[in-house]
């Protein structure tokens, strides 16, 4: 090999080096720029609900949930008719670059849980997807939890759109709450008649 091919060479080894670290070097400051925008919109997000007088709590450094950046914890400004105030989450994830998540989890009682049979939980999760659906809500059945989310796009949200998307989330959660009632008290009903016979 001639003395300029290996000159060539050695030029073309290092040149492929810095563009391998100048690659690495834009990729990590994508990443900082990305949780910085994630930070910014998580703070303005909690501006918002603050404003329109939600409590809100950052439970980031709290939070224990694999792949979740930041967290925070929402309070309903009103308890559910049932007196439970459970919180609402919301939540940016790794791997989710363009949105956030809002979600809250209904938890069947052990009173509830032992009344009511698996074909009963069935047709009351078929008539709970009827109610939430149509409020574009999502619905994870794990027994004995009911998980109640909803994915939200970043670009270009409005604060009406949000507003509308917690109301969503907390109306779900009363209809969830309202729903797994009614069938617990459709089961004593149907155990008090059949005992009663």
């Amino acid at each position: 090999m001639s003395t300029s091919n290996k000159t060539e060479t050695t030029i073309d080894a290092n040149s492929s080096n810095d563009k391998k670290e100048t690659t690495v070097e834009n990729n990590a400051r994508n990443e900082v720029e990305l949780t910085n925008n994630k930070e910014l919109k998580f703070r303005e997000l909690n501006d918002w609900l603050k404003k329109w007088g939600y409590e809100t709590k950052d439970t980031t450094k709290e939070n224990k949930m694999e792949g979740i950046e930041f967290q925070a914890q929402i309070t309903p400004q009103i308890p559910y008719s049932s007196g439970l105030s459970t919180p609402l989450y919301l939540e940016f994830q790794q791997g989710l670059d363009d949105g956030f998540i809002i979600r809250t989890t209904f938890e069947l009682d052990k009173q509830m849980e032992n009344q009511i049979k698996s074909n009963d939980l069935d047709v009351a999760f078929g008539d709970l997807e009827h109610l939430i659906y149509p409020l574009e809500i999502s619905m994870i059945k794990s027994f004995p939890f009911i998980s109640l989310y909803k994915v939200v796009i970043i670009d270009d949200l409005r604060k009406q759109f949000f507003l509308d998307c917690i109301a969503s989330l907390i109306h779900s959660m009363s209809l969830t709450i309202g729903k797994m009632n009614e069938k617990s008290l459709e089961i004593i009903q149907v155990a008090q008649n059949n005992t009663a016979k």
